[in-house]
């Protein structure tokens, strides 16, 4: 098992705030997101992991070296961050693709525990959904009965939305083929400025993802100054405690 983690955009919502700082070494009450995230691998003996990087890389290469020089860290630059989105960053890594991962946006503070009912599934492929009332610019889900995962992207209807992909997944090799393949093609069809959520979609009906409940674990994806304030005043005390 290994861990991808897509680092590479430049987080102009967080403005000026990450005008020198890459959004995922910002300071949460004396952890950055990116420590919080390798931590909890660190936890579940995951030391092998794949960085896209691209904004401010320098920075992201001399926290590895300070702090986690016992990871197994391949870095992967997206030189064309500012015009591309996560599809294209996770295209970039489809060399590194052929075994089990457990998938990460950089920007996304939760519990450990998240990765934990991820690994701990019988599911192959799997999804963490926070069950909830959505808004519109949050990456939405359709669940079937069983709980599979039948459609995902921004563009759900909010009034049947099941809930929120906080933006961490375990994905089987079984169905990284296909994902490759959907990859590939999106990319062909000038689409690399899209989430990475637009290509999986187009697999969901040959290959079987299923939602894991986190929805009573602290997580929050970093997107606003507001967001910020919350991971800060609420979910990093909640975390520790």
């Amino acid at each position: 098992m290994k861990a991808i983690i897509l680092a590479a955009g430049a987080s102009r919502r967080l403005l000026p705030l990450t005008a020198e700082k890459q959004k995922c070494l910002i300071d949460i009450n004396g952890r950055t997101l990116l420590d919080q995230q390798l931590a909890i691998l660190e936890s579940y003996a995951i030391n092998e992991l794949v960085i896209v990087v691209g904004y401010k890389k320098e920075l992201i290469f001399e926290a590895i070296e300070s702090r986690w020089k016992e990871m197994n860290v391949t870095f992967i630059e997206n030189d064309i961050f500012d015009k591309t989105n996560t599809l294209h960053s996770l295209w970039l890594t489809k060399a590194h693709l052929s075994d089990d991962f457990i998938y990460f946006n950089a920007d996304v503070l939760c519990h450990r525990d998240v990765v934990g009912r991820l690994l701990n599934s019988p599911n192959l492929s799997c999804l963490a959904i926070d069950l909830k009332n959505c808004g519109e610019e949050e990456v939405k889900v359709l669940l079937d009965d069983s709980g599979r995962i039948i459609e995902i992207g921004k563009e759900i209807d909010v009034s049947i939305a099941a809930g929120e992909f906080i933006g961490i997944g375990k994905h089987g090799k079984s169905g990284n083929t296909k994902f490759i393949e959907s990859l590939d093609s999106e990319i062909k069809h000038g689409n690399s400025n899209m989430f990475f959520e637009f290509a999986l979609n187009k697999i969901l009906d040959d290959h079987d993802f299923q939602m894991i409940d986190v929805s009573d674990l602290p997580c929050i994806e970093i997107d606003f100054p507001e967001d910020l304030e919350i991971a800060r005043n609420k979910i990093m005390p909640q975390i520790m405690e």
